[in-house]
Parts: structure tokens; C-alpha cells; sequence
């Protein structure tokens, strides 16, 4: 058994300053088998940048935060992982002194979700889509990590889900939270600030690489394409995008990273539907001429392998 126990000294001032007990540091973020998500959280540098309207982009390590600033409260999207914790909310402090009182989970990742417990404590509603509090209830397996992960702690689960949709107001802003069609993972969400015109999008999109997607837990490819033409449809065309990892994008970026899946996807299908094997099909490097890079949770060599198993998979 291996527990990931990176950057102890920061782990421990967390302990000492209250904000994370060890069982909750371990609930959140231990792991059963495998090295999950390495950060050396020492080194992690902050970033935050105005999107549009009262939205802004925290970027550290892991996920983008989506951060709104109400008249009488902090909303977050994501929140990166617990150690991290205290040094987000200071962040946060800089834009304004009032308490955090959403913070949604775009999904179930560790990435994205590991500071659950920390802001719960704080007095945050954590929300989520019914999938992806069901999947941190219980040990979770992922694949592009090799890493089983611990169930979440009760106080670090979602205390609040829906089933397809749900909205809040705050300040005068209109926030939408959505159900996507599976992709990333099968418990995705996308987050619409509707005054603002701004979407926080997770892991759906990602601004740079090639896309991701959780295949052992609900997510596809093809999946990853409906999504795409789901928050197309959603958006005008001057809404704004918080991918789940890379730099603010527009409408314009996500129709050209739609395209570029659906290519991908149309080459390995004809190859597929030519009866070439695996191996030919990796070797045809159905992603030349795109700009897709290794450097992910998957090389470009995996992700092919991949796409293509799926589509064999739905082959007569």
C-alpha cells in the first residue's frame, strides 16, 4: 500500500493550523494503490486573472478555480487539492472579505475536488452532480493514473446534487449549473455565469494537449465531441470559457478543438472500418497536422489507443 504524502511540512502546518485533520487529509487525498496525482506543493505558484464580468480564473496546481464574487458571497468552481487550501483562500481574500459559501465540483477527479473537506469546514456547500458524489463514496479506480483512490469522508462529500440542472442567485447573477452528456466522465458539469457571460467548463475542455477522458468511469471520446456541441449550443457568441486546465478561451477555440476530435475521430473510424489493426492504426498517426502533444495524463500514442478501442468497441 502507498499513500501519497508529498510536501509533509506543508501538510503538517495545515494539520497545525486546524484547517485538515490527518483522517480528512487522508480521506481526500489518500490513496489505496498507485501514485495519483504528484505535486510538490511547495512550489506551486498562484495566478489569478478577470474572465469577464465577476468572474475570475485562479490558477495553482491541478484544476482551474473558477472564482465569482457576489455582494454577499464567494462562489468557487473546483478547488484543487487540500494542502493547498489556506493559500486559495487567501487568493480569494484579495477579492473580496466575504465567506465562500458554494463551491462545485465539476467533477470527481482529485484535481479538482481535494480541498472538499477543507472548505466544507469553512463553511462552504459543497455541489456536485449525483454521479460524482456517488463516485467519491466509494474507492475509485483510475485508469490514466493507475491509481485507486480512497473513498471521501462524510464531511467531504457533496452535500448538495441534482440529477440534471440546478441555479442559484447570487448578488443579482444567475449561475447555472448543468448536467453535460457524458465525456470527461460520466458525473460532469458545466457552470454558466450567466450575467457574466462566462462557462467553466472542467475537464470537458482543455486548452492545450489533446483531450481527456475518464473511460473506466463513464467517460468517451465521442463523448467528449457531444459535450463540445452540448455548450456550443449553450453559449453566445461572445461567451467566454474556463477550460479545466489551460488559458481562458472563446468560443472560436472550442469549435476549433471540437473539429480537431472530431478529425481524429473520423481517421481512426475509417481505419477501423478498414479493418486495420491497432497497431496500423497507431502507426497511421491519426493525429498529424493537429496540435496535440505529449505531456498529459495520456500520450498521444495512449490516447490513440484508446479512442480506437471505443470505436471498435461500437463496430458491427
Amino acid at each position: 500500500m502507498r499513500i501519497n504524502v508529498l510536501c509533509l511540512p506543508v501538510v503538517s502546518m495545515l494539520l497545525a493550523a486546524g484547517s485538515v485533520s490527518a483522517q480528512d487529509h487522508v480521506s481526500a487525498q489518500g490513496l489505496l494503490e498507485g501514485e495519483g496525482f504528484p505535486v510538490n506543493y511547495e512550489a506551486v505558484e498562484f495566478g489569478m486573472t478577470h474572465v469577464a464580468g465577476r468572474v475570475h480564473m485562479l490558477t495553482g496546481a491541478g484544476g482551474n478555480i473558477g472564482v465569482f464574487v457576489g455582494d454577499d458571497g464567494v462562489f468557487l468552481v473546483d478547488g484543487q487539492f487540500a494542502p493547498l487550501t489556506e493559500r486559495i483562500m487567501a487568493e480569494v481574500a484579495q477579492l473580496s472579505d466575504d465567506p465562500i459559501r458554494f463551491l462545485i465540483n465539476t467533477h470527481f477527479h482529485g484535481d479538482h475536488t481535494g480541498s472538499n473537506a477543507n472548505f466544507a469546514r469553512a463553511g462552504a456547500r459543497i455541489v456536485a452532480h449525483d454521479n460524482t458524489r456517488r463516485t467519491l463514496s466509494q474507492p475509485h479506480f483510475i485508469e490514466m493514473r493507475q491509481t485507486l483512490f480512497r473513498a471521501f469522508g462524510p464531511n467531504a462529500l457533496p452535500s448538495i446534487t441534482f440529477k440534471t440542472s440546478m441555479s442559484l442567485n447570487l448578488g443579482g447573477e444567475r449561475i447555472d449549473v448543468i448536467y453535460a452528456p457524458p465525456s470527461h466522465t460520466d458525473g460532469d458539469s458545466v457552470i454558466f455565469f450567466r450575467d457574466s457571460d462566462v462557462i467553466h467548463m472542467g475537464d470537458i475542455y482543455r486548452s492545450r494537449g489533446q483531450p481527456v477522458f475518464d473511460r473506466n468511469n463513464g467517460g468517451s471520446f465521442e463523448g467528449l465531441i457531444r459535450a463540445s456541441d452540448f455548450v456550443l449550443n449553450l453559449m453566445g457568441e461572445d461567451t467566454l470559457i474556463v477550460p479545466g486546465h489551460g488559458q481562458i478561451s472563446t468560443r472560436a477555440d472550442l469549435v476549433e478543438v471540437r473539429n480537431i476530435m472530431a478529425t481524429v475521430r473520423d481517421r481512426i473510424q475509417a481505419a477501423v472500418d478498414a479493418g486495420q489493426s491497432e497497431a496500423e492504426v497507431i502507426a497511421s498517426n491519426p493525429s498529424r497536422g493537429l496540435p496535440w502533444r505529449d505531456g498529459g495524463p495520456l500520450s498521444i500514442e495512449e490516447t490513440v489507443r484508446w479512442i480506437h478501442a471505443e470505436l471498435a468497441d461500437q463496430s458491427p
